[in-house]
């Protein structure tokens, strides 16, 4: 029996899986959450893994299975959803962290339902398995645990459509998303994204906001508005605060093998 539970980060939804005890989880279990992921009609599974505590630290990785059936590199909202989940279920320990192969990162519950992660700081370097043609489109490149597209421009979710169309007619140019953005007032951004790994626009992606947040302030705090609400994101001098609304509930159990 696989136990799950529904989870959502800024109108992004989840399917959430505990497997805390396990180090890895085998292409049949991946293979059944990517069938409850349609069935759900959710926009990732989260799948927990390799939970260890360290005195009052605990310790825990995270896992992305898209709906194109891919595993991701990470997922901002999917973080803090996690991290919903983490504070309540495991309750005794003092520090939290997703471990990721850019190193621990820290998650921090401030209340009211609101979670942050806190992020490296981001790159411009290229990345050559993602982007091989740079400012294709005036779009600029920028990498927050994952490559994102960014572009200034007020844009209709039809023509950002379009410029996804147009970008696959272009070998290795299509990163995990494409952030249109522009500033709503002084210290607020509006951004709309296409997230390649749900295949359409998301209500909102927590990396694809950074993206825009670094391009629009070198430091300090931006308030970004997504079609799924508020995000916050601190640009500290060493790394990234990535701060929103997230939850989870329990959905129940199927009869199918882990």
């Amino acid at each position: 029996m696989m136990q799950y539970y529904l989870a959502e980060a800024c109108e992004n939804t989840f399917i959430l899986f505990d497997c805390l005890d396990k180090n890895s989880v085998s292409e049949e279990f991946l293979d059944i959450a990517y069938e409850y992921l349609y069935e759900e009609e959710r926009k990732d599974a989260l799948i927990l893994i390799n939970a260890r505590g360290v005195g009052d630290v605990f310790f825990a990785e995270m896992l992305v299975l898209g709906l194109d059936g891919e595993l991701g590199e990470f997922c901002g909202n999917g973080a803090r959803a996690c991290a919903a989940y983490i504070f309540e279920q495991y309750p005794f320990f003092k520090e939290y962290y997703l471990v990721t192969k850019w190193g621990a990162l820290l998650l921090k519950n401030h209340g009211q339902g609101i979670y942050s992660i806190k992020l490296p700081k981001s790159s411009f370097e290229l990345n050559q398995k993602f982007v091989a043609i740079p400012e294709l489109y005036g779009l600029q490149h920028v990498e927050v645990l994952e490559p994102h597209l960014t572009l200034e421009k007020k844009m209709s979710d039809e023509a950002l459509f379009f410029l996804r169309r147009e970008l696959n007619k272009h070998k290795n140019v299509f990163p995990h998303g494409i952030n249109a953005w522009y500033p709503l007032e002084e210290g607020c951004l509006f951004v709309k994204t296409y997230e390649r790994g749900v295949q359409g626009l998301t209500r909102s992606c927590g990396t694809g906001s950074t993206a825009c947040a670094v391009f629009y302030h070198s430091s300090g705090d931006v308030l970004m508005s997504t079609p799924g609400g508020l995000l916050e994101i601190a640009l500290e001098e060493k790394e990234i605060e990535l701060k929103g609304p997230a939850f989870f509930f329990q959905k129940g159990k199927k009869g199918k093998g882990s």
